[in-house]
């Protein structure tokens, strides 16, 4: 009886060793097909990244000029609006009365100007009493025409082509003059702001534009400001301005990434593509291939830059002559069987 468990025990070795056997020979027969290449000898032209944030270039806050209650609103937050559509409007009654009283005035004050200035041409008035006229005459054309500037402040109007931020307003409800009623944001071109350290403030000077990131679109964008003070975080306020490709994506809040060439002299290191790196236990690490045997290995390496073109400088770890494994990387294991398709 004590013979079985004996001979479950060799039974189930012999299938361990089948398994193990038959995968080993599976993967030999079927290697993983990979890409390799050599690493690329220097020459290359060095990126730097940062954190951004996408702002409006034009904003504004757009009030009555005149007060009243409010009668009529054409515009939401979200709203595209053209230059000199109206927005809003408040009850015109007083102002219409005031515009139409002012006109009157306006009209008898220069009827009365215009017929003594011909008795004035003639001789036949003094001249103090025509200049009390045309002083008359002109007052309540001040008055006419600011009766009238009023009556028009009465329909709001978008100052500049652009999207309805906020609005501030309700119907029915009675404003003050100045009071914003809306915001606008002209979102046809946007500023892409980050910070520098102190150690890019000179290369920046240099700089004409520089690559946006966001919603996944690459954007060039040229270089606006680079501030003369550091902020509380030790970092230099750069803004960038840049043609929005898409007003539905790319929208003021969003976050961004601004990539910024710089010169090629520096980087003398070799650089592999950035996908081929992979991290082990926080290191860097990349899948080195050997041609005799057909396998792979890891090797532990030291990174430098991120360059241009998706490339990043290696410092230590490589050789020229090494082949890396630049496609398929984390579906690998130490010493396994590869089939390389180009190389």
């Amino acid at each position: 009886m004590k013979r079985v468990p004996i001979i479950l025990f060799v039974a189930g070795l012999l299938f361990a060793s089948f398994g193990c056997g038959r995968k080993a020979v599976e993967e030999v027969k079927q290697p993983r097909i990979v890409k390799v290449a050599m690493p690329h000898n220097g020459g290359q032209i060095a990126v730097s990244e940062f954190n951004a944030y996408i702002e409006e270039s034009l904003t504004a806050e757009v009030p009555f000029r005149v007060g009243g209650p409010v009668i009529g609103l054409y515009a939401e937050p979200g709203d595209y609006v053209k230059a000199g559509a109206v927005l809003a409007t408040i009850d015109p009654r007083d102002f219409q009365l005031r515009f139409q009283a002012a006109e009157a005035q306006y009209n008898q004050a220069k009827g009365e100007y215009e017929r003594y200035l011909e008795l004035y041409n003639q001789g036949k008035l003094p001249a103090n009493t025509i200049d009390k006229l045309e002083t008359a005459w002109l007052a309540a054309k001040t008055n006419w025409e600011n009766a009238r500037n009023a009556l028009a402040d009465t329909r709001l109007t978008a100052p500049f082509s652009g999207h309805v931020f906020q609005r501030n307003i309700n119907r029915h409800e009675t404003i003050a003059p100045g009071m914003p009623a809306f915001t606008i944001l002209n979102m046809d071109e946007v500023e892409v702001v980050f910070g520098i350290p102190e150690s890019m403030v000179a290369r920046m000077a240099t700089v004409q534009k520089a690559v946006v990131v966001v919603s996944g679109i690459s954007v060039d964008a040229a270089v606006k400001s680079v501030a003369g003070k550091s902020n509380s975080n030790n970092l230099f306020e750069v803004r960038l301005v840049m043609k929005n490709p898409d007003t539905q994506l790319v929208r003021p809040g969003m976050s961004a990434r601004v990539l910024v060439n710089g010169g090629a002299a520096d980087v003398t290191h070799p650089s592999i593509p950035v996908e081929s790196v992979f991290y082990r236990q926080g290191a860097p690490h990349v899948w080195v291939y050997d041609e005799a045997l057909g396998k792979v290995a890891s090797r532990a390496i030291s990174t430098g830059a991120l360059l241009h073109g998706g490339q990043i400088e290696i410092l230590s770890g490589l050789e020229t002559r090494d082949k890396v494994v630049v496609a398929g990387t984390h579906s690998l294991h130490e010493n396994q069987f590869v089939r390389v398709s180009s190389l």
